[in-house]
Order: C-alpha cells, then sequence, then structure tokens
C-alpha cells in the first residue's frame, strides 16, 4: 500500500468514528436527558412533617425545581425573589428541594417563609438528585427548569437573577 492510499485510509476512518460519535452523542444526550428527569420524578422527599411527597405530581407541567439549604448563603438571599416570581408567575410551578435536616429548615422557616412548594431531602438523597438532574458539582443553590414533556429546558448554577430568568421564562413559555 502507498504512503497516500494509507494516509487516506486513516482519514477515513477518523472520519466515520467521528461520524458515528457525533450520532451515538446525539442520541445518547437526548436519552440520559429523559433518563435524568425520571430520576427526579421517581423519586420522594418529605415535607416538614416527615411525611414521604411523591415528585411525580408535578409531571406533565413546565416545573422550576431550586435546589438550596440552610447553611447556603445565596440560597438564602434569593428565597423572598423566589417568592415573588412564585406569587407573579402562574404558568410554572415552583418546588424547593432543601438538602438539609428538618429541624434546621423549620427554624430557617421561622424567620424566612417560603410560599411554594418546598420539601427536604436528606444530604445524600438531595445531592443524588440534583445531580441526576445536571448537578454533577453539587453546586448551590441549583435551580432547573423542565418542561412539561419532561425535557430539562435550562439549569441555572448559583444565585439566579429572578428579573432575568422571569424575562426568559416570558419568552419560552406560552
Amino acid at each position: 500500500m502507498t504512503n497516500s492510499k494509507f494516509v487516506f485510509l486513516i482519514i477515513l476512518i477518523g472520519l466515520l468514528s467521528s461520524l458515528a460519535g457525533l450520532y451515538l452523542g446525539k442520541n445518547t444526550l437526548s436519552f440520559n436527558n429523559a433518563t435524568q428527569t425520571e430520576i427526579f420524578f421517581n423519586s420522594q422527599s418529605k415535607d416538614l412533617n416527615n411525611n414521604n411527597v411523591s415528585l411525580s405530581q408535578y409531571k406533565n407541567k413546565w416545573l422550576l425545581v431550586n435546589f438550596w439549604a440552610t447553611w447556603c448563603a445565596p440560597c438564602r438571599d434569593e428565597i423572598p425573589e423566589l417568592n415573588d416570581l412564585s406569587k407573579n408567575n402562574n404558568k410554572v410551578q415552583l418546588v424547593g428541594i432543601a438538602i438539609d435536616e428538618i429541624e434546621a429548615v423549620k427554624i430557617f422557616l421561622g424567620k424566612t417563609p417560603i410560599h411554594y412548594d418546598s420539601y427536604v431531602s436528606n444530604d445524600m438523597d438531595g445531592l443524588e438528585i440534583s445531580k441526576s438532574l445536571g448537578n454533577e458539582k453539587g453546586i448551590l443553590p441549583f435551580t432547573v427548569l423542565i418542561a412539561p414533556s419532561g425535557k430539562i429546558q435550562e439549569a441555572f448554577y448559583g444565585r439566579l437573577d429572578v428579573s432575568n430568568l422571569n424575562k426568559y421564562l416570558i419568552k419560552i413559555i406560552e
């Protein structure tokens, strides 16, 4: 085999491998996205009375899930704005999931009430649910927007800019 034929063969194999990788990557991403929300919707959290609450009740809705903790300053700071968002936007269901202990959350809520659905998941379960939605580094606060189809529409790391989020939600949710 001549040198130019060998180079051509290597380039052809590389090109075919790249195309196969793109095809598989594209199809795998959509599968993983569905799996990510399936894990969330198949999970349970606790209400403040330590009762199990199924997150499947939020299927087929625009859903904004905010993971937070009482010890997280940016998390605490965004709660009043999230209360306003929940009050003024009836097209998206807001759910808070505290990755914390129930007693710590009860004490916190005595000072700063939350006016949207709010639950507690112990550290490991809450982090796993958060990671299943794309929060690989375990950053708090972490917020994810899920479309009624179950597809993750957007993920937000760190403290939300609720004003910009509101503008985004108005554009995307009819």
